[in-house]
């Protein structure tokens, strides 16, 4: 018993005698008698009134005027008690004119005043207050006073004190009821993991297991990870890491046998030695499937099945059989199909692997319900789902709906669920519950790049607009956005509404209006552009897509005086209006690191009307290879070719950040006199690069670059250049990576040397 009980039954024993008089006059043996009238409900306190006579009368459906019943009387405590302001409750009547007074003799439970730490020299009062959350001048409650133990102590293990031991104590109430909790803290010492050893192992190196693990030992090389420290939850999960990548080996009975910590001499660091019984390695001596009656074994699940006879064992090959042969089910409309595998000794190290199926019924959608959203339409959710009523209930479909929902990037929370429809057996609803989250942002900051040098810049972006939903601006999926950099050798400015679903088919339509100073192209010239475009983006089957736009604008060349005569004829104001088409085919699994897949894309852009009617053909491919340890290798190239390229403004260049990083920006390819780039009539380029990890969020990188561009009005330099160098991929701002690189120069003209170049590309967001 707690010194709270304690205290509070030790002073109700004391005032209930004090209350005996009072007592005398009522008695519980009344209940029984016949049926009366309640004519008045008292309540007398043992102790402190914590809680309000008012608010215990609210709690009771006994009221005055009505009948006295005995069992009603019994659910009226229950219910008292219930509330968790009660610890004793006494009901007892007393026989007035015309009916029964009842007196109820309460003793109510402390109020929380107030929480104290004793002991915490590693972590703050504030945050420890924040880890019990423990809610003030409310009764005292000891599941969550346990709950605030627990928390607390799981705090002190993320910080790497594992032998943080938290214990607490309640005073006695004061004269107004109120308690004070008071959590006495040992903390320990802290545990920083020095080393990980592996005992018992001999068919995986320690070296790779250790790469199965979350909780690392502290090293330079790992800088981003928390100093080493020693989690227990961690420790839980890398022990299931190893045991797991030991069963997808073939290794079925591979357990970790035990985890022991051996504190170093210094009592901060900490070894871990971890026991590791391999077993031996399993094979499959069969794989059947049993119970498929509704579609074909032989050519829907048999050609598909990771878990093969002669095979070596694999618990991940095996979950994903399981799911592969539910997703067939769930294609054809089984959203209750269920499979159980079942795994019978064959042998010596071999076993028998069967899936037992419950194929359930085949359901149909009825209706689709949407709920939870505040904010944007019921059209924007339903014209992104892969089924309609009607269909079968594929599950496929519902779970490609649900991450076409969850693409948007509208919602915090997807979640779809089936429910039976009451009327008819072999149909089911939808229900999709939404959460919304904000989708507007604004971003400001500075960047700096080898390019354009420093640039400060403002954006303002809503994902989910509604220009015709004033003054929220919110809800119909459009795609707005507004920005402006401004900088020591640029200036740009421009808006943009995109409409995804164009005459309600899946058309993107967008607007655009833009101002470019562009003044880090040459020193012999400024360049800025002004105008808008418009673009219809068509999607073609899963990875392709078609693009068709038009862009007018004014461009203006001003040129320095002591530029060349091929410069100073450039020099000029001009209407140029180029529609292009695009086609591209995109399977690539990542806009910014991919790993897998490829990006083809091809198109034609024609100058129509105004001064300039030049014509561009382009084409350019890249694919990317997924190699072991996390490595990945990168080809990519581009052609282009233009015809009728009369103005500097359409001609193709090559060097800098982004194409040939050995050379300046735009400086490979034909030039003037002075060695100004004048750029040419066709291009091609290519490079290889291959990166792989150092730490987590950098990956280092090895490059070779080559390409040539040729024609135009230039008469010197031009001919194949080419370039290696290395450098780092910093993902560390949540989006694309920052790059550095150095080039060095293989190949070069005589108008660029032989030394190395230094790229890059950093950005900053607040």
């Amino acid at each position: 018993m707690n010194l709270i009980k304690l205290a509070t039954r030790v002073t109700g024993y004391c005032l209930i005698g004090a209350a005996a008089l009072t007592a005398l006059a009522f008695t519980p043996s009344s209940l029984a008698q016949g049926e009366k009238i309640v004519r008045e409900i008292d309540v007398q306190y043992v102790g402190n009134a914590a809680v309000s006579k008012e608010r215990i009368l609210a709690q009771m459906s006994t009221k005055v005027g009505q009948p006295m019943s005995a069992a009603q009387i019994d659910e009226d405590i229950k219910n008292l008690y219930a509330t968790g302001e009660i610890e004793n409750i006494r009901v007892l009547s007393k026989p007035v004119s015309g009916g029964v007074k009842l007196l109820l003799v309460v003793q109510t439970r402390s109020i929380l005043g107030g929480v104290a730490f004793t002991g915490n020299s590693v972590l703050t009062t504030d945050k420890l207050e924040n880890a019990a959350n423990l809610k003030f001048n409310r009764s005292i409650d000891e599941a969550a006073i346990r709950e605030g133990q627990q928390k607390i102590q799981d705090l002190y293990r993320k910080r790497g004190y594992p032998d943080a031991t938290v214990s607490y104590s309640v005073s006695a109430p004061d004269r107004q009821g109120l308690s004070t909790v008071t959590y006495k803290i040992n903390e320990g010492g802290q545990a920083v993991l020095r080393n990980v050893t592996f005992v018992g192992n001999s068919v995986f190196s320690s070296a790779k297991l250790r790469q199965q693990m979350e909780q690392r030992p502290k090293s330079v090389l790992n800088p981003f990870r928390k100093a080493g420290r020693m989690d227990d939850s961690n420790l839980e999960e890398d022990v299931r890491a190893i045991e797991d990548y030991y069963q997808n080996a073939g290794y079925l009975n591979a357990h970790v046998v035990n985890v022991s910590r051996v504190r170093a001499a210094d009592g901060q660091s900490v070894d871990l030695v971890i026991t590791i019984d391999e077993g031996t390695a399993y094979r499959i001596a069969s794989v059947s499937v049993e119970g498929v009656k509704s579609i074909s074994l032989q050519n829907d699940l048999s050609p598909y099945l990771k878990v093969r006879t002669g095979g070596d064992y694999s618990g991940q090959a095996l979950k994903d059989d399981i799911k592969l042969i539910q997703d067939q089910y769930g294609a054809k409309g089984y959203a209750d199909a269920r499979v159980t595998p079942k795994l019978d000794p064959a042998g010596p190290n071999a076993v028998r692997v069967s899936y037992l199926v419950d194929e359930g019924s085949s359901y149909t959608i009825g209706q689709i319900h949407v709920e939870g959203n505040t904010k944007t339409l019921d059209r924007v959710i339903r014209r992104e789902l892969a089924v309609a009523p009607g269909q079968p209930f594929d599950t496929g479909a519902i779970e490609a709906s649900r991450n076409r929902l969850m693409n948007l990037n509208y919602f915090a929370t997807v979640d779809v669920m089936p429910v039976d429809t009451g009327s008819y057996v072999n149909e089911k609803d939808l229900v999709i519950t939404v959460t919304e989250k904000p989708t507007g942002t604004i971003n400001f900051g500075a960047g700096f790049s080898s390019i354009d040098d420093l640039v400060g810049f403002v954006e303002v972006s809503q994902t989910n607009f509604d220009i015709t939903n004033w003054p929220s601006l919110t809800g119909a999926g459009q795609r707005f956005r507004v920005g402006a950099r401004v900088g020591t050798r640029r200036k740009d400015f421009s808006i943009a509404l995109t409409e995804p679903w164009f005459m309600g088919k899946r058309l993107a339509l967008t607007g655009e209006f833009f101002y470019r100073d562009l003044l880090f192209l040459s020193d012999y010239y400024d360049q800025t552009e002004i105008g808008g475009a418009v673009s219809l983006r068509k999607p073609l089957g899963e990875f392709a897509y078609g693009n068709l736009e038009v862009k007018p604008q004014n461009i203006d060349l001003s040129v320095d005086n002591n530029a060349s005569e091929a410069l100073m004829a450039e020099e000029g104001s001009f209407t140029y209006i180029p529609i292009s088409l695009d086609l591209v085919h995109d399977t690539r699994d990542s806009v910014y690191l991919p790993r897998e897949g490829h990006r083809l894309s091809g198109g034609v852009e024609q100058g129509i009307g105004g001064d300039v009617d030049a014509t561009t053909f382009s084409a350019s491919a890249s694919q990317h290879f997924l190699l072991p340890w996390d490595t990945i290798l990168s080809v990519q190239g581009k052609y282009a070719n233009v015809s009728g390229a009369d103005h500097i403004f359409t001609r193709q260049f090559l060097g800098g950040a982004n194409t040939m990083r050995g050379f300046d920006y735009r400086d490979v390819g034909p030039k003037d006199e002075n060695g100004e780039p004048l750029g040419g009539d066709e291009m091609w380029f290519l490079s290889a690069e291959y990166t792989f990890p150092i730490v987590p969020k950098i990956r280092g990188a090895l490059f070779y670059d080559m390409g040539e561009v040729s024609g135009g009005p230039g008469t010197e330099g031009g001919g194949v250049n080419s370039d290696f160098g290395f450098g780092l991929r910093l993902f560390i701002l949540g989006g694309a990576p920052v790059k550095l690189d150095y080039g060095i120069p293989i190949d070069a003209d005589q108008f660029n040397d032989d030394g190395g170049r230094f790229n890059f590309t950093i950005g900053y967001q607040f």
